[in-house]
């Protein structure tokens, strides 16, 4: 085993972004290893990136130190059992990107005291954008820490943070992008009636909200501020924030967020 290899179990699409920000930052592609039943995730991870890859988990073991944990949340038990005699302590640097997986139920599956890192990244990683929130066990060290920021920050940005706010982060900013998209996908539908193609409609309302989006970065004002700023008393934008407030906008917003935060919890059966 070679202690800078880093191997991921499971192929899927959060490994084939985690693997291009890895190389992209100047990670060697020898170095990096995949596993997965899926012989057509193999073959499309080797043809992009010209990575190892194998059908036999245990494989990553003896190849890698530190191995990222990339599959379903309600198979990583089952897989972690069939490794238990293959991951050792001493060895292995355990990083688990399962959704609503705690890192205790993760170690109940295994021998010994594993050095075991939780994330959570969102999908904007694909384009190197995304945001990754960390925890970790008592026995991960600085080192572990700083290996996992550098595979994190090799596709966007990472934050520390108690494994109890994990469930609250994943339905926040995890599943955030899905919200942005559903946002897209109503403001196309209230734009039939303009005299534009349809790309040229879906560009200029995601043009604006990556332009709000910068405003409200670099500003010092906080969004409400940022939104008064826009409306004028009586004016158009005041109508529609009207409707918003009669629709309980903010509110139901604030509810799909905690009902999200419950299934992040159920995913996780804790």
């Amino acid at each position: 085993m070679t202690n800078n290899n880093i191997g991921f179990i499971g192929a899927g699409n959060m490994t084939n972004a985690l693997v291009s920000g890895l190389i992209t930052s100047g990670h060697v592609s020898d170095n990096i290893m995949a596993s997965s039943p899926e012989i057509e995730h193999l073959e499309k991870i080797k043809d992009s990136f010209g990575i190892k890859t194998t059908n036999k988990n245990h494989e990553i073991f003896k190849l890698c130190g530190t191995v990222v944990l990339a599959v379903k949340p309600h198979i990583l038990s089952t897989v972690l059992k069939s490794l238990s005699k293959e991951i050792s302590s001493a060895n292995h640097l355990l990083i688990s990107i399962a959704a609503g997986v705690l890192i205790k139920d993760i170690e109940l599956n295994l021998n010994g005291n594993q050095r075991i890192i939780r994330a959570m990244p969102n999908t904007p990683a694909s384009i190197q954008s995304g945001v990754t929130a960390l925890c970790c066990n008592d026995t991960a060290s600085k080192n572990d820490k700083w290996t996992a920021e550098k595979l994190f920050n090799s596709v966007g940005s990472t934050c520390w943070l108690k494994e109890s706010s994990m469930d609250l982060y994943t339905s926040l900013i995890g599943s955030g992008p899905a919200y942005i998209f559903y946002l897209i996908e109503s403001l196309l539908e209230a734009s039939e009636e303009l005299e534009f193609e349809n790309e040229i409609t879906k560009n200029l309302i995601i043009d604006m909200i990556v332009g709000s989006a910068k405003l409200a970065k670099v500003s010092t004002d906080p969004p409400e501020i940022l939104r008064k700023k826009v409306t004028s008393p009586q004016g158009v934008t005041q109508r529609a924030i009207e409707v918003f407030s009669d629709k309980k906008i903010k509110e139901s917003i604030i509810l799909a967020i905690q009902e999200a935060k419950k299934r992040s919890r159920e995913l996780g059966n804790h």
